[in-house]
């Protein structure tokens, strides 16, 4: 660990002498030649660093520095006309008179109006775009103290839920599509946060048609920051994290658990001598003989209720005219959660180390080029055994342990391993991650053949090879002699030794190509403005995990048209004809048109005038998208799938020729309104019908021997998908030292299965459907019927009265009693009914504070999320676990004597074996509705009078809290809504402690 640690250092000390080297040469270059100077500050005389300076006809951009001044170098022509813009406020356009300098003065204006917006047909304002896409920058970004993008997404885009965009539209592949600066990948994971200057999610199929079926469920589409022609600057951005859990399980007491396990035993009909004794029972409660009669809470011993992080992040950001460079470096180090005992070979937890360049070149006039490179290793010790946390409970407090006297492992007869053994004695993992990626591209202005032309191209590349390092050993296995009963015995179990530790390797890769070509054209004649753009492209990926199988295929041609009326009307015509080898090559393309508008009302003269009104635009659209991802491993679904066994040949699947892409028709229409320049209001609705959905036909029965899920897969599914989303905010900078804002959305989304080739249960059936005419993922369970006042069976009198038999396990006294909902006197899957909602929440809201008085800065953000549910099983409810395992609800379980007196009843009665309350039942139905404040950060910039010497132009110092708060309905106290049971990773409480230097 040391060596590797120290590699790091190097490899930092390097990257820092390189971005100096660049700084220090682009210092010089700025000594040379002419260049106009110019600033940029707020109404209050404030100063706005990263506000992007552009000549009307893009020849020239630069960006104003940390001081908010910029240089433009060479000679500039007389009345040069130039738009300065910046998040958050009023561009504004301004001529060069050689006279003076360029000092201009923004206005803050929370509509957003002239916001960028990063479509993938180009970045537009917020006011021309028609279609539904949002884009946050790093201002917003900057507020998460985490480098999950995840993280910094979730409560402030609406419609972004759970990793989905407006919910779910489909019973196969729901994730959206991810591109990174235009690039396709599985995931945004290996990106450090520090690196990314704006997110944008794409929602309607106007944003998305351009990518065909790929676009059916949204585009998460990631840039990367880039260099400026500007002041050079360093950035350091260094934190420390502890994590702590939120909430740990309270682990019952061995004579709490000894009298719980007696009362199970009996309830399930066991007569003669319990397990545990009257006198064995006082003993474990009274604690004298903690070696004989033991309290062991395995949870506390082994799992770290503190995690610790460090990380840190330099990058290097500036350039000229012909040369701008963007470069960024990362390294953080996670502590491992669980408590080892040294015995372990190597340290458990995170190495991870990022690199980052972005370099831009202008050749000529004519020929620019770009090349982005980024690299990540990660490098993760973990145990070899991956199920620490869900085999915790697996020895229950009763047990000595961990380890004899002498040193031995301690089992039981029942339970062959052990939490300690998992993690200290059963080898480990250690994975090693790389992330690899390129994209390369030149761009060719052809305004010498026609005003306004330009073609270009690019090739993308990454390759993410993983190696898995396993040290296998084993180790010896004793257990408790229960024939000695008055002094601590054990006995060998079984045959392992103890094994020193051997070594096997595995490896695996993922690798895929785009090459791109575009030709693009772009002029404006009088008040008309025309662009136009095509492109093709052609995808390759392939994937270890494929062997035998020929690269994912795919090409694309695209074309979009944009219009623009002054600054009155703007519309779009974008379109996408892809093909995937994935289908037969009669059906292996499809044609994806899309159409918006926006009309920015506030912009003609009956509104131009209103000071009330500073922004007021009307956008719609409509278009097809779809989406390929089918939900089945299977590649060529339109061939038969044959196997050999021997000398015989089967048919496991039949393939089915007309086998096509899921089609969305999605129209989406909205409004933004600007009230002030300090209020905004927007609202959006949005409709999509998802036909084509692959499905097993299960109405067809089986025929000529083959099996019904050997049948061939057909496109006859339908989900009708629809929702709105709303946004209100308010943004107001009162003086120099003091600004407020505030922003919130609320967000629903629903769906409804349509058609899904779902087979008609029968009349006997309560409901006849289980997903027709229901929500994807509806939850489906047995009703308690609570007529007699608590629910249970109360008596042997009782059960024989309701004349009810059920399905598998009897009814005993103490268990439920469910709704016979056919009146067929049987309890079965006959009877069940639909429960509350699916796993993804119909409604989500965010809010987020940002607030600055002088030198400090404080944001926090609000986020919630409704009408979403689950059920809740196995470990920490359901008793029978294992064997016995019990939590606080189980000390107040019913039995007669409970009953009889009146007392609280909190769980069904206790079973070992399990019981008929062990279903999917209103009891253990869970509502997973919550609200969290999931961040507040408080910050503080330490004046330039102090900060300037030590060589920083800007140096802040800044503590940030995550899930400081979540309010929720959780049944148990042993878990929060986030984990997904009692044994599984807790979920933390984390305190960052931060410092960010800007030389």
């Amino acid at each position: 660990m040391m060596n590797f640690r120290n590699y790091i250092s190097s490899k930092i000390l390097t990257f820092l002498l390189m971005i100096f080297v660049l700084s220090a040469g682009h210092v010089h270059a700025q000594k040379e030649g002419s260049y106009t100077k110019g600033s940029v500050k707020d109404v209050f005389g404030r100063a706005l660093p990263g506000a992007k300076v552009t000549a009307r006809n893009n020849a020239i951009n630069c960006v104003s520095g940390v001081d908010g001044t910029f240089n433009i170098h060479g000679v500039l022509v007389e009345n040069e006309v130039f738009v300065v813009s910046l998040n958050g406020y009023r561009s504004q356009e301004v001529t060069f008179t050689n006279k003076e300098d360029l000092n201009v003065v923004l206005e803050s204006d929370a509509s957003g109006r002239d916001n960028t917006v990063s479509l993938l047909t180009g970045d537009r304002t917020m006011s021309s775009v028609g279609a539904s896409a949002i884009t946050i920058g790093q201002d917003v970004l900057s507020r998460t103290k985490s480098s999950s993008l995840g993280t910094a997404l979730t409560g402030r885009i609406p419609g972004y839920t759970s990793g989905y965009i407006r919910g779910i539209s489909t019973t196969n592949g729901k994730a959206p599509t991810i591109l990174v600066d235009g690039m396709l990948t599985d995931s945004y994971g290996h990106l450090n946060l520090r690196d990314v200057e704006s997110i944008t999610i794409l929602k309607d199929a106007a944003a998305t048609s351009l990518y065909g079926f790929q676009g059916g469920n949204g585009i998460i589409s990631v840039k990367t920051k880039k260099g400026y022609d500007g002041e050079s600057t360093i950035t350091v951005d260094a934190n420390y994290t502890l994590q702590k859990s939120i909430v740990t399980p309270t682990v019952l007491n061995s004579g709490q658990f000894a009298r719980l396990y007696n009362e199970a035993w009996a309830n399930d009909g066991n007569t003669g001598t319990p397990v545990f004794s009257a006198e064995d029972i006082a003993n474990y409660e009274s604690g004298e003989n903690r070696d004989l009669y033991p309290n062991n809470n395995w949870y506390d011993m082994f799992i770290d209720p503190l995690v610790q992080t460090q990380d840190i992040h330099v990058s290097g950001r500036g350039g000229s005219e012909s040369f701008k460079y963007y470069v960024g470096m990362g390294y953080l180090h996670q502590d491992s959660p669980y408590k080892t005992d040294g015995t372990v070979p190597e340290t458990f937890g995170t190495n991870r180390f990022d690199i980052r360049s972005n370099l831009d070149i202008k050749i000529n006039d004519y020929i620019s080029g770009y090349m982005n490179i980024s690299g990540r290793l990660n490098r993760n010790m973990d145990t070899q055994s991956n199920d620490v946390y869900s085999t915790i409970f697996n020895l229950d407090p009763t047990v000595y342990g961990p380890l004899t006297p002498e040193g031995y492992v301690v089992i039981t007869e029942t339970e062959g391993s052990s939490t300690y053994a998992k993690i200290n004695r059963s080898g480990y993992t250690k994975t090693t991650g790389v992330h690899i990626s390129s994209i390369s591209g030149l761009n060719i202005d052809l305004k010498k053949l026609l005003p306004g032309l330009s073609a270009g191209g690019e090739i993308k590349y990454y390759t993410i090879p993983t190696s898995y390092i396993y040290g296998n050993t084993d180790y010896e296995r004793w257990i408790r002699d229960k024939t000695v009963t008055d002094s601590l015995a054990f006995m060998k179990f079984g045959s392992t030794t103890d094994e020193p530790v051997t070594f096997t390797k595995k490896t695996s890769s993922i690798n895929r190509n785009e090459y791109q070509g575009h030709l693009s054209y772009q002029n404006t004649f009088g008040d008309h403005g025309v662009s136009a753009r095509a492109f093709i492209q052609k995808q390759h990926y392939s994937s270890q995990a494929a062997v035998g199988v020929q690269p994912f295929i795919k090409m694309t041609y695209g074309l979009n048209v944009s219009y623009a009326y002054k600054n009155l009307l703007y519309a779009d015509l974008v379109s996408g004809y892809q093909g995937s080898e994935q289908f037969s090559s009669e059906n292996r393309y499809g044609f994806f048109p899309s159409m918006s508008a926006a009309l920015v009302l506030s912009n003609f003269d009956f509104l131009k005038a209103n000071e009330a009104v500073s922004f007021l635009k009307l956008h719609g659209s409509y278009g097809l998208v779809g989406n390929d991802a089918l939900g089945t491993s299977e590649r060529f679904l339109y061939k038969d799938n044959l196997t050999t066994s021997g000398s015989n040949i089967g048919e496991t699947q039949l393939g089915n020729p007309d086998i096509t892409w899921e089609s969305s028709k999605i129209a989406n229409i909205g409004i933004d309104l600007g009230l002030w320049n300090q209020v905004s209001l927007a609202f959006e609705y949005f409709d999509d019908r998802r036909t084509d959905i692959l499905v097993s036909n299960k109405i067809m029965p089986a025929m000529m021997g083959i099996a019904s899920s050997a049948l061939p897969l057909m496109n006859d599914g339908e989900v009708h998908s629809y929702g709105f989303e709303t946004q209100l905010g308010y943004q107001k900078d009162f003086s120099k030292d003091f600004s407020f804002g505030i922003n919130g959305y609320f967000a629903f989304n629903d769906n409804k299965v349509e058609s899904i080739a779902e087979l008609n249960l029968g009349d006997d059936y309560a409901y006849p459907y289980r997903t027709t005419g229901y929500r994807v993922g509806q939850h489906w369970g047995y009703l308690i019927d609570y007529s007699n006042g608590n629910g249970f069976f109360n008596s042997a009198d009782e059960i024989a009265a309701s004349g009810l038999a059920y399905d598998g396990a009897s009814p005993r006294t103490g268990d439920f009693i469910y709704q016979d909902l056919n009146n067929d006197g049987i309890i079965n899957a006959k009877d069940m009914a639909p429960m509350g909602y699916g796993s993804i929440p119909r409604i989500s809201y965010g809010a987020e504070l940002n607030m600055r008085w002088k030198q400090f800065d404080l944001s926090a953000l609000l986020y919630g999320v409704s009408q979403v549910s689950s059920f809740n099983s196995g470990c920490g409810y359901y008793e029978s676990f294992n064997n016995g395992t019990f939590f606080t609800q189980h000390l107040t379980a019913w039995t007669a004597e409970r009953y009889a007196n009146g007392e609280e009843i909190t769980a069904p009665a206790l079973s070992l074996d399990g019981s008929s309350s062990h279903k999917a039942n209103d009891y253990y139905f869970q509502d997973k509705s919550y609200v969290q404040l999931r961040e507040v950060t408080l910050g503080y910039t330490i004046p330039a009078s102090v900060s300037n010497k030590v060589w920083t132009k800007d140096a802040r110092i800044y503590f940030s809290g995550r899930n400081l708060l979540t309010l929720d309905n959780m049944k148990s106290d042993d878990m929060t809504v986030f984990m997904s049971g009692v044994n599984s990773s807790p979920t933390r409480r984390a305190f960052v402690f931060g410092l960010n230097l800007t030389f």
